[in-house]
């Protein structure tokens, strides 16, 4: 059974202020990969944040909500288990850098069971959100007067959350604060259903401990009562609330944020719109009145005044801290990023060694990579062409940073990762060819059959035999949205269209020829 903590860290007080940062649903994300410039996220940056924010608010109190450790609940698998569990150990030091008084313990901190769960904890006392039983994880924990408990995976949510928040209560908690991690295919939807009984057993403010999709799932407000409060996984975002006690049940004020994020809403509907005109100008003026109208409710907006919660009542101000570079580094922080990166390096390069040189052969009639090589024979227009893009050194791009040995990242960086004619080993990416002008040495950048498939049934019978035309989510499966934020499949594919490469084209598509600054470059 898991165990309250009847011993409180600081004495319940008498308190009417409190100040509350959250992280959630991290799922092992330590640091961006790094692969667009303006990627949000980091450890170093919410060490710096948090450090900052304590100096202005010295009881400030940090708390993780859980799903911490890994990318998903399952088992990572044998190659990426070494890597996996590293970056999970340097995560829960992060936390202790962040100052945590409190973890949960979510579907994502248990893939590799409760043993390793509590192995991490260090000097963070772990949660019980009903996934798991963890020994010595506790029932709740009261801070300063808040009261802090997870749950929602039990098969009885309700009843666990009427009794962790009445023994809060009897503790001397004047704030009582769920971290949720709800059972359902919709997570904040599956929150929302439990709200009811957060209300019936006096709980003050849910937040969402477990997103379904970490990487793309939005900072999302529910008033309820009470306030239900969920934020962008992988650290992109923290949450701030700032508490104030007074009579009744608390109440989540506006914050100027939440008119900002309106505000940009409406300007990209406009922006829509506008572009819209362009395709349809048979259009133009049903398009320019719907403009308009969004004009004049931005106008609106902007000027009208933010509403006040009634004077007296409990207030609580929710804001969303996107941790960009503004944020800045934290030296610590930093520091243990790195020892994990070269760490990370020796053991791969360790395990590399002790696997095969070469790929296992293919299946009988398995297709199988050929390399650039194989393809410049005939394509030499294409490969001419290809050497323009960024796809043609996105392994130079992996050195520049040192991450050629990351497993998390070597896969959309060469061809035919793991896979017959392919390239098996972190070690042995220049073997198989000498490449097009220095570029898709071996196996190494985006060649020709990383988006059209493995090439050997072509070359022996053309032109059939090979994956002609590149779809969404064929580039989806690197440009995904936590490596890829911004990917934009019709804005980017006219780049990596030109002679010899996809011509002619769609109708109605424009040629692009390769310029400074493109994506593709």
């Amino acid at each position: 059974m898991p165990l309250a903590c009847r011993e409180a860290p600081a004495a319940a007080t008498a308190e009417t202020t409190f100040t509350l940062v959250f992280s959630a649903s991290v799922a092992g994300q330590l640091v961006p990969c790094g692969c667009s410039p303006d990627q949000r996220g980091g450890l170093p940056r919410a060490v710096a944040l948090v450090r900052k924010l304590r100096k202005d608010t010295p009881g400030l109190i940090f708390i993780d909500a859980g799903d911490l450790l890994f990318e998903t609940p399952s088992r990572p698998a044998p190659q990426l288990l070494t890597q996996r569990q590293l970056k999970a150990r340097t995560l829960a030091q992060g936390d202790e850098l962040l100052g945590a008084v409190a973890r949960a313990v979510g579907e994502r901190d248990l893939a590799l069971g409760a043993a390793f769960a509590k192995e991490t904890a260090g000097k963070v006392p772990l949660l019980d959100a009903g996934a798991a039983p963890v020994t010595g994880a506790r029932a709740s924990i009261l801070v300063n007067g808040v009261g802090i408990f997870a749950a929602g995976h039990e098969a009885d949510p309700a009843s666990t959350i009427a009794a962790r928040a009445r023994g809060l209560r009897e503790q001397g908690a004047r704030l009582v604060v769920l971290l949720l991690h709800p059972r359902g295919d919709v997570a904040f939807t599956s929150a929302q259903a439990i709200l009811p009984a957060a209300k019936a057993a006096g709980v003050d403010l849910v937040v969402l401990g477990h997103r379904d999709d970490p990487a793309v799932d939005p900072d999302r407000k529910d008033p309820g009562p009470p306030p239900l409060l969920a934020l962008e996984g992988h650290m992109q975002s923290l949450l701030r609330v700032d508490v104030h006690l007074g009579k009744g049940p608390l109440v989540l004020a506006p914050a100027a944020q939440d008119r900002q994020e309106e505000l940009k809403g409406l300007d990209a509907r406009i922006e829509r719109f506008r572009a819209q005109i362009q395709i349809y100008p048979e259009r133009r003026a049903q398009l320019e009145g719907k403009i308009a109208e969004l004009e004049q409710r931005k106008r609106a907006l902007a000027s009208a005044p933010v509403a006040a919660p009634p004077s007296g009542s409990s207030v609580a101000v929710a804001t969303f801290l996107p941790l960009t570079a503004a944020a800045g580094e934290d030296a610590d922080a930093r520091k243990l990023v790195d020892a994990y990166d070269e760490r990370v390096t020796e053991l791969n390069l360790a395990e590399a060694k002790e696997q095969p040189p070469a790929c296992p052969p293919p299946a009988r009639k398995e297709p199988f990579y050929l390399g650039v090589n194989g393809c410049v024979k005939c394509h030499q227009e294409a490969a001419q062409f290809w050497e323009q893009t960024r796809h043609s050194h996105a392994y130079a791009t992996l050195v520049n940073v040192k991450k050629q040995f990351s497993l998390d990242c070597i896969r959309c960086h060469v061809t035919g990762w793991q896979q017959p004619g392919g390239v098996c080993r972190i070690d042995k990416t220049e073997f198989g060819g000498a490449g097009v002008s220095g570029h898709g040495v071996g196996r190494r950048d985006v060649q020709c059959e990383s988006c059209h498939g493995p090439g050997s049934e072509h070359a022996a019978d053309p032109p059939e035999h090979i994956q002609v035309d590149v779809t969404a989510p064929m580039c989806m499966r690197c440009h995904e949205a936590a490596n890829s934020p911004h990917f934009d499949y019709g804005r980017y594919r006219p780049y990596i269209v030109g002679p010899g490469h996809g011509m002619p084209l769609a109708r109605g598509e424009k040629p692009h020829p390769i310029r400074q600054g493109s994506p593709l470059q």
